[in-house]
């Protein structure tokens, strides 16, 4: 009985994070378009999903909780082996490798996702920043390396612009 409900509850976490993996090469193809629109829906899908993963997850913990007697039970593969007929052993461990290893793409193509958000938005500010003027060190050397103050260089009330 335990196995094929572990079997079930595992087999619903990796459709889960499979959702969650192509969710998050969606937002990947997005994310150098700017396509502000497109990525808000990817990241309310995105949020979806990791709600879903946390109540599976709870779940899980519930069911081992009741079934193991312990209050807080591992999910670690060596200890749900042990609750699993040897006949599901293989079946169940390769389940479980398929969830490891979409937890580790999902956990690497997140921090890439999350790296080019944050180079976007500083190429955003810097421009911004140049554009308006602000935040800049406009101090310098003159021709005897002397330093000397410099205008605030405002580009967008510029005449020259």
């Amino acid at each position: 009985m335990i196995e094929q409900e572990l079997l079930k509850r595992f087999e619903r976490l990796r459709t889960h994070y499979e959702l969650l993996f192509a969710t998050l090469k969606e937002e990947r193809r997005y994310l150098p378009q700017a396509k502000v629109d497109k990525l808000q829906v990817v990241v309310k899908k995105i949020e979806q999903y990791v709600s879903t993963i946390d109540n599976e997850r709870s779940s899980l913990i519930n069911f081992l909780k009741k079934y193991t007697g312990k209050k807080k039970p591992s999910l670690e593969i060596d200890d749900l082996i042990g609750y699993i007929s040897p006949i599901y052993h293989h079946q169940f461990q390769s389940l479980y490798d398929d969830v490891t290893r979409l937890i580790d793409d999902i956990k690497r193509y997140g921090k890439e996702n999350r790296f080019l958000i944050e180079d976007s938005l500083s190429f955003i500010e810097a421009t911004f920043q140049k554009v308006m003027g602000a935040h800049e060190d406009n101090t310098t050397y003159d021709k005897k390396m002397k330093l000397r103050k410099l205008q605030h260089n405002n580009l967008l009330f510029n005449k020259e612009v």
